[in-house]
């Protein structure tokens, strides 16, 4: 979920409580990413976003199953995805 810390005095109050000084800050679990730092983003969640290659919807897949079948469910195009 994405809070603006100008806006949104709780996000501001846990953004000063976590000692954070710049933006973008990621909370992911128990993590802080500080900047966009897309390997260690990439590293810490637990999917990726694919596109089916049929009709070119977005889809989250998982990152800790292996390789696996993706049904689109726009399309019904059934393909692997590893990660």
């Amino acid at each position: 979920m994405e809070k603006d810390v100008n806006n949104d005095p709780e996000a501001n109050a846990e953004f000063t409580r976590r000692g954070l000084r710049g933006v973008p800050a990621f909370l992911i679990g128990d993590d802080v990413v500080v900047g966009l730092d897309k390997a260690r983003i990439l590293q810490l969640v637990d999917h990726r976003v694919v596109k089916c290659s049929q009709c070119q919807s977005r889809l989250r897949v998982p990152t800790d199953r292996g390789s696996i079948k993706v049904t689109c469910p726009k399309c019904k195009n059934v393909f692997d995805w590893a990660p």
